[in-house]
């Protein structure tokens, strides 16, 4: 199992081509998604998540550090797979571009981000939201602009902070709505005096 480093040194994603392995991370994954929709994320145990797999302790630990591990690989998987598609449909890349494409993303993994947001884990997601919009802009942009990281933590942190916030209303269905009200509040069209 290898892991795919980006340009700034963030891990973006995991990938491997060791197939028992695979099938593996991608058990213990699963097992741990499912216990987390019975019980909370801090009762669970590894050797649960392990019976719940059907692996050993010694597969999980050769595999995974800790829980938190689980969800960050599962969060760098998807989002791999949203910078493909993103690049694919060649899409301009514009805050538009990169609200609307994580805000789908979102949406269509909306039962994992309601895992994350009841467990007190939506820290992960902004981690690996701020990865994802990091590694887009080392795409699109060949150059450095200053202060950029701050700029896109912040971008990331407003996506993920309005994403919790409509999981906890029970109002995330449509990603254009949210996508639209981060960009209206980013471009200084929210708030007028």
């Amino acid at each position: 199992m290898s892991e795919n480093i980006d340009e700034t040194g963030g891990n973006v994603y995991v990938s491997g081509k060791n197939p028992t392995a695979l099938q593996s991370q991608n058990l213990i994954t699963e097992a741990l998604l499912a216990l987390m929709e019975e019980e909370p994320f801090q009762k669970i145990t590894i050797k649960a998540v392990c019976a719940h797999a059907g692996v050993s302790r010694q597969t999980f630990y050769s595999l995974f550090e800790n829980k938190e591990e689980v969800i960050g690989r599962r969060l760098d998987r998807l989002f791999e797979e949203y910078r493909k598609r993103f690049i694919a449909e060649k899409r301009a890349y514009t805050i538009r571009s990169l609200c609307d494409s994580i805000m789908e993303c979102f949406v269509e993994q909306k039962k994992l981000l309601s895992l994350l947001v009841e467990n007190h884990l939506d820290t992960l997601a902004r981690e690996k939201s701020e990865a994802y919009l990091l590694h887009l802009d080392n795409i699109f942009h060949a150059y450095d602009h200053e202060d950029r990281d701050y700029a896109i933590s912040f971008l990331a942190g407003a996506i993920i902070s309005m994403v919790v916030y409509a999981i906890r209303k029970d109002d995330f269905t449509d990603s254009r709505k949210i996508s639209n009200l981060v960009q209206k509040i980013i471009t200084g069209r929210y708030f007028t005096i």
